[in-house]
Order: structure tokens, then C-alpha cells, then sequence
């Protein structure tokens, strides 16, 4: 059956079965010459937009996993993933291979030590962890501190990661920078 006729016709059953109907006759040649309703016109839907600007649009805050990622291709070199930290992506590539072994690890130690012990098992687990990656990090710190000394762009890299992470604890005055 047409679904042009199907509604007017399912309407002239609907009015016939009305309490009314009983006190109006309905004419059938009438109700079957009833003209079909029009069309409704076609609803064009707008083109969807990609999901970036959807999220951009909504609420102006860019999504930290697609920063995270355009910033290890804009970087220049490659970047392990225990690197996630997007100050530390950036600054990565600029750094001395002692420095990028160092940052590396701070970044793992770091995620560990943000990690929750659900369990015993889980425990353990984040008990060695910290041990391998966290034990003795402000020494290391503060030797990358000594060796790099005379370079300053290395020694202010290390002060921004020393300050993200709280790693001052061994190091002395930075004749880099203006003291208090």
C-alpha cells in the first residue's frame, strides 16, 4: 500500500470509529477521494563536524590525549611512552641522552607513585616499582644538577623538571640564575 494513502486512510477508520461516527454517516467514495496529505519536505541534517571542533566548540578545552600526541610528533625526536608529562614532551628532545634517561624514569616513578595499592598483590607491585624507579631520584637530580653546572639552557630545564617534581632537596644555589 502507498504510505501516501495509508494516513488518510488510517485517519477516515479512526473518525469512523468515533462515538460520533454513529451520528454522522460518512460517505466511503468520499472518504477513499480524500486526497493524500503532502510530503512533508525533506529535513536536511548539517553536516557533521569532526569530533575535534565538536570538543573545541563545546568547551573550549583542547583533549589532553590529542595535545599529548601532537606534541611527541611536534618534538622532533622520539619520545618513549614513559614520557607523558606535556612539559617534559616538550622540553625531551633539547635535553642531553642523561637527562632524557633521567626524565624517563622521574615520569614512571612519578605515574607509580600515583598509582592506588587495591590489594596486596598490587602492593608489592608498587612497593618494587618505587623502589627501582623512585629511590634515590634526588640524588640523581642533583648529580644531573652538578654535571651540567656550565650550561644554563640545561641547568634551567632541570630547575623547571626539579620544580614540577619536587627535586630540590640536594641541589646548591644555581649560578645560572639570580639568587634571593
Amino acid at each position: 500500500m502507498n504510505l501516501r494513502l495509508a494516513l488518510p486512510m488510517l485517519l477516515v477508520l479512526l473518525a469512523a470509529c468515533s462515538p460520533r461516527a454513529a451520528e454522522q454517516q460518512v460517505d466511503p467514495a468520499a472518504a477513499a477521494a480524500v486526497a493524500p496529505a503532502p510530503e512533508p519536505a525533506a529535513v536536511t541534517q548539517p553536516a557533521a563536524a569532526p569530533e575535534d571542533t565538536v570538543t573545541a566548540a563545546a568547551d573550549d578545552t583542547p583533549d589532553p590525549f590529542e595535545e599529548l600526541q601532537r606534541a611527541r610528533a611536534e618534538a622532533g625526536c622520539e619520545i618513549p611512552e614513559d614520557v607523558y608529562d606535556l612539559d617534559d614532551i616538550r622540553l625531551y628532545c633539547t635535553l642531553p641522552a642523561d637527562v632524557r634517561t633521567f626524565l624517563a624514569r622521574e615520569n614512571t616513578c612519578q605515574h607509580f607513585a600515583g598509582e592506588e595499592p587495591y590489594d596486596d598483590a598490587r602492593r608489592a607491585e608498587l612497593e618494587q616499582a618505587s623502589a627501582e624507579y623512585c629511590d634515590g631520584r634526588e640524588q640523581r637530580f642533583a648529580d644531573l644538577f652538578e654535571q651540567h653546572r656550565d650550561d644554563c639552557s640545561i641547568r634551567g630545564a632541570l630547575i623547571d623538571i626539579g620544580n614540577r617534581y619536587d627535586l630540590f632537596t640536594l641541589v646548591a644555589p644555581d649560578p645560572c640564575r639570580a639568587q634571593d
